[in-house]
Formats: structure tokens, C-alpha cells, sequence
């Protein structure tokens, strides 16, 4: 915001300043624990005020599966469209198969089933599934009455509606099918192609960029020389970026120069709803993309008390602010951030539930953690009928110890010990266990 000021000029007349305009900055950041360190819960809230839901437009069905609704979805038609018969036989009006004193009416005249509308007295030749002539009102079995000369005699009546799937008798029109905030899944699209919908108001995957930078990371093949190393964590978070729901791009730029490292951002901000950056774990790769991202925008560091994943940068990028998240170079320590922060970004984009909603399980054994610290362990869950039960998993290698992984093990800040046998939190990584 614009600012004035007045001092004295030298011949006594009183001038207005230029307006100075303020350096644009982030909002004021939560406040720091007694340890100089931010709570996991205030990071996460933080970083998700500074991040808006994307603009919902209209998408051909098959394009907005698995999409947030931006509107109610009523149906536009009847399900099914029209009445249609049940079994063969004769679509007649129940009321000609009466006379006036309750008596089997006489033979109703056979006319054709394409008939505009369906006369007095007539009866149309039905197999099941035909659509009924506008008048009739109930289907007569073929073995309800004989045919001669032309005419159905009658040998029994039928009621209103009877063999008879009636017009919106599976769905009427205007009926609610999809809401706002629902997710649309392969069902919905099939209902909502039922009813008459191709089109739908969703808001689009989020765009994410893993922008992969470190001087010694080289890409993953058969032979990689002596001082580099495989280039392990971009294809990680990139992969579990798509399984949020996101488009995912990866770049690598296999340099801590700041030149290569602030091209790669930039390039990619015209694409990106979110920046995501990782490194091969050494500091200074790391340090060059935090001084990079104070050069192009606003950028947040802190600790967080967190375990592993304690360094946290977030930043708003280029021209357009685009969201940027550095995650930590080790490989668990970038993982569990990414669920921790990354993960409910993406999903608060996309207009959903961000965070991972916790389920309980029965620790397989004890298990410390540091009180003042959210500690997140690698833990297997596994079924025994109705109940969860989580081991820890622990490998020398980090990246076998995630791949042996199905869930991370939350230990909030007021815990220290679990004991064997003790319920616990736990976040899924894969949903549908």
C-alpha cells in the first residue's frame, strides 16, 4: 500500500512525496514454539491460506473423471425416456377392458404399434422392452386373451400400470444425481450419461512441476559413475504427485549453478499451478534453490516440528505468484514431506479434502518419539478380519524402507512412548486398504 509523507522544503512550501510503495511480502507467518520451531499443524494452515482452489470450466465427461464438481447436476431427462412393456402381449388403456357394469369389455381391435396415439377400444402387439403408444396405460399378457379376426377377446383385465416400466420410474426429471464438491468417479459418469449429461462444470488437475536440481544427480540407468548418484527422488515425488490426482512434468537440471537452476523455474512457471522442487540431499544443492526462489518471489523458511522433514521452504513464484515447495534432499525425509505439506496442497487445489484422514491400527511393537514433535515412521499395515494392525518397517536403505512401506505412523507431539499393543494413527498411502 502507497504511503505519504511532508517535510519542509527550502523556500517554506510544504510538498507531497512521490507515493513509496511497499515491498510485497507474505502474510505474517504462525508464531515459533518455545524451541524456535513452527508446529506442523500451523505450517500446513499457513501454506494452504496462500494457496486458492483452481478455476472450475466445463469438461466432456470422460476429461472430468475423477474431478471436483463445481455444481449440482439435476437430471434432464426421464430414466427410462419412455413407458415400455414388461413382457409380450397387447398395450391396451386398463379402462376399455371393463364395461360400464364390471363386466370383460368386448374384443379390443389389434392396430399398429407405430399408431400416433392409441384409440379407444385399440390394443398394440408389444414384445418386452417396446416403447408404449401415447394413451395405453397398461400391458395385457399375450395369455390374458385369444386373437380372432383381428381382435384380442379378453380373458382377464389388468390395472393402471401393470406390466408396465413406466417413463422416470428409474429416474424423473430434475432429479438430483451429482453435487457440488462431489468427486466423479466412473459411476457417476455413467449416470450422468444416463440422464441426458455430457457435459460438467469441474475444476481441472492441478499442473505440477518436480523442478529436480544437484550437481551430482545424474538419470536413472544402468551405470552410473563414480561421485554421481540416481536421480531417485524427482521420479518419486513426481509419481506420488500423480497419484493426488495432478498432471505431472518432471525437469531435471543436474546443476546447483543459479543461472541453470532459475532458468528451469522460470520455464516452467507458464505451465505450473505448483512447483515442487527435490534434490540428491546435499546442503548445498539445496541452499542454491532456496536463494533462487528468494531472487524470483516470497519465500517462507523455517523448522517445523516435524520428524523426519524438520527444514520446510515454500515460496510464491514469478510474476503470477505460482506456488513453490522445496522439499528436504534426503529421500524419507522428501517423501514424508511431501504428504505432510505437497500432498494436501495439491489436493486443495483440486477443490477436495486435503488432508490424509488418519485411521487407527494396533501397534505390532513399542515405539518412541520425541514429545514437542509430530514423528512419522514408516509402518505396514495389515488386515486380521475388521482390524489394522501396523509394523514398523525399518531398512538400512532408505528407499527400500518406503518401498516396503503402505502407511506412515503418526506419533503427535504429545507422544513419547507406544507400547506394543497400543492403538495408533496412521495415514494410508494407498487409499483403498
Amino acid at each position: 500500500m502507497a504511503w505519504f509523507t511532508r517535510k519542509k522544503q527550502d523556500d517554506g512550501v510544504a510538498a507531497v512525496e512521490a507515493p513509496v510503495e511497499e515491498e510485497p511480502r507474505l502474510p505474517e507467518p504462525p508464531q515459533l514454539d518455545a524451541s524456535g520451531l513452527r508446529s506442523v499443524a500451523d505450517h500446513l494452515a499457513y501454506l494452504q491460506s496462500l494457496v486458492e482452489p483452481l478455476r472450475p470450466f466445463g469438461m466432456s465427461l470422460l476429461e472430468a473423471w475423477d474431478q471436483v464438481m463445481c455444481e449440482d447436476i439435476d437430471s434432464m431427462i426421464n430414466v427410462p425416456p419412455n413407458s415400455t412393456a414388461k413382457i409380450a402381449g397387447y398395450a391396451v388403456r386398463a379402462a376399455d377392458l371393463v364395461d360400464d357394469e364390471g363386466h370383460l369389455a368386448p374384443p379390443l381391435e389389434i392396430v399398429d404399434l407405430d399408431v400416433e396415439r392409441l384409440p379407444v377400444g385399440g390394443a398394440a402387439t408389444v414384445a418386452p422392452g417396446d416403447v408404449l403408444p401415447r394413451g395405453a396405460t397398461a400391458v395385457l399378457p399375450a395369455t390374458f386373451g385369444t386373437v380372432e379376426d383381428g381382435r384380442v377377446r379378453l380373458i382377464e383385465r389388468v390395472s393402471d400400470g401393470e406390466y408396465v416400466r413406466a417413463a422416470g420410474e428409474h429416474l424423473r426429471f430434475g432429479t438430483r444425481l451429482l453435487s457440488e464438491g462431489d468427486v466423479l468417479d466412473d459411476r457417476g459418469i455413467g449416470l450422468l450419461a444416463s440422464a441426458g449429461i455430457d457435459k460438467v462444470m469441474v475444476r481441472p488437475r492441478p499442473r505440477v512441476v518436480v523442478v529436480s536440481s544437484g550437481e551430482h544427480l545424474v538419470e536413472p540407468g544402468p551405470s552410473v559413475q563414480h561421485g554421481e548418484v540416481s536421480d531417485a527422488n524427482s521420479y518419486m515425488v513426481a509419481a506420488a504427485a500423480k497419484a493426488a490426482g495432478a498432471t505431472v512434468f518432471r525437469v531435471a537440471v543436474h546443476s546447483n549453478e543459479p543461472d541453470a537452476i532459475r532458468e528451469a523455474i522460470t520455464d516452467q512457471l507458464i505451465r505450473a499451478d505448483l512447483v515442487i522442487s527435490t534434490t540428491g540431499g546435499r546442503r548445498e544443492d539445496y541452499e542454491a534453490v532456496v536463494d533462487v526462489m528468494s531472487e524470483l518471489g516470497l519465500v517462507d523458511s523455517v523448522n517445523v516440528a516435524m520428524s523426519p522433514g524438520r527444514t520446510q521452504t515454500f515460496g510464491l513464484i514469478g510474476e503470477d505468484r505460482v506456488p513453490m515447495l522445496m522439499l528436504p534432499g534426503n529421500p524419507v525425509s522428501a517423501y514424508v514431506s511431501f504428504h505432510a505439506f505437497a500432498r494436501p496442497l495439491i489436493r486443495a487445489l483440486m477443490g477436495v479434502r486435503a488432508e490424509h484422514r488418519p485411521v487407527r491400527a494396533i501397534a505390532a511393537q513399542g515405539m518412541r518419539s520425541h514429545r514437542g514433535q509430530l514423528h512419522l515412521l514408516r509402518g505396514r499395515v495389515t488386515m486380521e478380519g475388521s482390524i489394522r494392525h501396523v509394523t514398523q518397517v525399518s531398512e538400512p536403505y532408505a528407499l527400500a524402507e518406503l518401498a516396503g512401506a503402505n502407511a506412515l505412523i503418526v506419533l503427535d507431539e504429545h507422544s513419547e512412548v507406544v507400547n506394543a499393543g497400543e492403538a495408533v494413527k496412521v495415514w494410508l498411502l494407498d487409499e483403498d486398504e
